[in-house]
């Protein structure tokens, strides 16, 4: 029998992501992405119609998406939240049903992979910091700015500041205003990540070093932070609503 295909989507504050793949170990593949902004009613007809056969798994921060997700996947949808039994997740978390669904994605993967300890870094609109313990419980994390919501603050709140597109400083001390612009707003990104899992270590008392990966948009920025210290995951959201997908729909493969 042939593997049931599957729709990944990824709806985040910014980007909206989706892909394809037919089963637990098999590739992910055909990722596109969209500003979400741009994602309405007839975006999301359009894309069940592009896959009609394909099983959709869903995480979604933005509600009100959803319902165009359910008429249009009817019957054939998953969508991610913390009551989903197809996490297989313990927590130490009073309040799953808070967490959110990118997260608990990102976490099903790690764990489904036997990492942990580890510190799950996503680096988008919002750095969320997403901490399973050495048993493999989900225990909590930190959320702040991302960095381009740093840039965006900072630019937004003053008046005389010029619009600065991000990338490394070439020097430091910086030698103009965007430089000095990119060389703190990159620098607070960075040290505040790394400070935060300093922390978070630190609190996994008497347990081994934990893990760290670095998945989202902008987790490019912490390779120099972290160098070998840290693996980058591009794909690990996409790879938690898989291994949901063929827990969902085991009995239909």
């Amino acid at each position: 029998m042939s593997a049931l295909p599957f729709l990944l989507i990824d709806a985040g504050n910014s980007r909206f992501k989706w892909a394809v793949s037919t089963g637990s170990r098999s590739k992910i593949t055909a990722v596109r992405e969209m500003a979400t902004s741009q994602v309405d009613r007839a975006q999301i007809e359009a894309l069940a119609r592009h896959f009609p056969r394909h099983r959709a798994v869903l995480s979604c921060v933005v509600p009100k998406l959803l319902p165009g997700f359910k008429r249009a996947f009817a019957g054939r949808i998953h969508i991610v939240n913390g009551t989903s039994p197809a996490l297989q997740l313990s927590f130490r978390y009073p309040k799953p049903a808070e967490l959110g669904a990118d997260r608990l994605a990102a976490a099903v993967a790690a764990h489904a992979e036997g990492i942990w300890p580890v510190i799950i870094v996503s680096c988008g609109t919002a750095s969320a910091f997403t901490v399973l313990n050495a048993a493999g419980q989900l225990c909590g994390g930190v959320i702040a700015p991302g960095l381009h919501t740093q840039l965006a603050a900072l630019l937004g709140a003053t008046a005389q500041l010029p619009a600065t597109p991000l990338r490394a400083p070439r020097r430091l001390p910086a030698q103009s205003t965007q430089e000095a612009i990119r060389a703190g707003v990159l620098l607070s990104f960075q040290g505040g990540v790394r400070e935060i899992t300093t922390r978070l270590a630190d609190n996994l008392a008497g347990e081994e070093n934990p893990r760290i990966l670095l998945t989202g948009g902008d987790a490019r920025y912490l390779l120099p932070v972290f160098g070998p210290e840290a693996e980058v995951r591009p794909l690990l959201v996409m790879e938690g609503l898989r291994i949901m997908g063929t827990r969902v729909f085991a009995s239909s493969l």
